[in-house]
């Protein structure tokens, strides 16, 4: 449920965006680009087993917050405390940012703050999205979800410059220094989200008296369209998950990029993914949700049989960028896809479930692929990956969009 604010302007929608703008810092930074090289070689000191070390405090912080999600959801719900919830996660996220820099904190300890400041990245991903289905109305959700995920793509590219203008001034000390400037940095890009967002729901008025899972099994059982949705979003992200995974690596050891150009061909991702996102969220809003997500999937494939025939990297550049497109393209329709299916007063528990299949997404598509290359090789995997895409144009293709959200309680029902 929720009371009769007044509907959300463009500094509130604005004050939104800029979480997507925030929380893009930590993934691109600490996940993907300085993380995984500062924790294998400085705190596990190039040992074999570092690698692996890492992998495993990935998937278990994924693990984690892919179970806890529509918990959380779901008790936000009944408490109107989706706020709370997204500040606090916020400021754990921080923390455990900062606390990943420092020199004496040791390998366990390391791994630790990663864990958890992971683990609230992952859900407060969840928490923010939830506040969507408020913020717009049908009709105007695509743009709305378009702009966070583009400023997103912004943030990570603005605080990726100052990861690496820090590093540029050598030693030690200098990557350590990223991490705290990450952490300030994701503090102050939230705080117009965390001071000027609104609460505009009120705690349940029946919260039932049946354990949660049992609650949220009956969400997943009693509502064919909103899993539909949810399959097949798995299956695609499960594809673009692998992607995302190994594009670095297929442009090394398949294209000949070195790593300066590896730099700018996440670069070029991220300008392309931005564009993506802004270029389709008006026309999803015209359009309609099933054609603008079958659309991204079709560019999807277009975007594997690109890598497979690549080979030089001019070629690979233009692959990237239709990644790219295809990548802010989807990312936002989805979430906007599921704001469509959302009733008042549900909103936390159906994101926690939307943020379930993108987590276990992110676990299923790189493990599969991993083992796809060793049967088959890089080049061949490319290919195969494809068929994710397939899968998930097959899905969504069979949800009924018309009344979809009428078949999902609300809250309180």
């Amino acid at each position: 449920m929720r009371e009769k604010f007044p509907a959300a302007g463009r500094g509130e929608i604005f004050a939104w965006c800029w979480y997507d703008f925030s929380n893009s810092a930590f993934v691109t930074v600490v996940i993907t680009v300085v993380g995984g090289v500062f924790f294998t070689r400085n705190i596990c000191g190039g040992a074999p087993w570092a690698e692996f070390a890492w992998g495993c405090v990935l998937s278990a912080s994924a693990a984690m917050a892919m179970v806890a999600g529509p918990f959380l959801g779901r008790w936000t719900d009944h408490r109107a405390s989706k706020k709370p919830a997204l500040v606090f996660l916020t400021v754990l996220c921080v923390a455990g940012t900062f606390a990943f820099g420092w020199p004496r904190l040791g390998m366990v300890g390391a791994m630790g703050a990663l864990v958890l400041a992971n683990c609230a990245f992952l859900l407060g991903e969840n928490l923010v999205a939830a506040f969507l289905p408020e913020l717009a109305e049908p009709g105007r959700r695509g743009r709305v979800s378009a702009y966070g995920w583009a400023f997103g793509y912004v943030g990570g590219l603005a605080s990726l410059a100052l990861a690496l203008r820090l590093i540029g001034e050598g030693g030690s000390e200098a990557i350590r220094s990223v991490f705290s400037a990450t952490a300030a940095f994701m503090f102050l890009a939230a705080l117009p989200t965390m001071l000027f967002l609104r609460e505009r729901a009120v705690p349940g008025q029946a919260q039932s008296a049946e354990p949660g899972w049992r609650a949220i099994l009956r969400t997943v059982q009693g509502h064919p369209e909103l899993i539909r949705l949810l399959l097949g979003l798995a299956a695609s992200l499960s594809g673009l998950s692998a992607v995302v995974g190994f594009a670095s690596i297929y442009a090394s050891r398949e294209i000949g990029f070195t790593l300066e150009g590896t730099v700018k061909l996440f670069v070029c991702l991220q300008v392309a993914a931005a564009a993506g996102a802004l270029l389709t969220g008006s026309w999803q809003d015209r359009a309609g949700t099933r054609r603008v997500l079958l659309g991204s999937l079709a560019v999807w494939g277009a975007v594997s049989v690109g890598a497979f025939l690549s080979r030089s990297p001019q070629s690979f550049y233009g692959v990237a960028a239709l990644a790219g497109l295809a990548m802010g393209w989807m990312q936002s329709a989805g979430r906007a896809a599921v704001a469509d299916l959302t009733p008042p007063g549900r909103e936390g528990e159906l994101f926690g479930l939307w943020g379930f299949a993108g987590k276990l997404a992110g676990i299923v598509g790189p493990l599969l692929f991993g083992g796809l290359v060793t049967l088959f090789g890089m080049r061949a995997s490319i290919i195969l990956n494809g068929v994710w895409f397939f899968l998930g144009a097959v899905l969504l293709a069979r949800v009924q969009w018309r009344n979809a959200g009428a078949s999902v309680e609300p809250a309180g029902q």
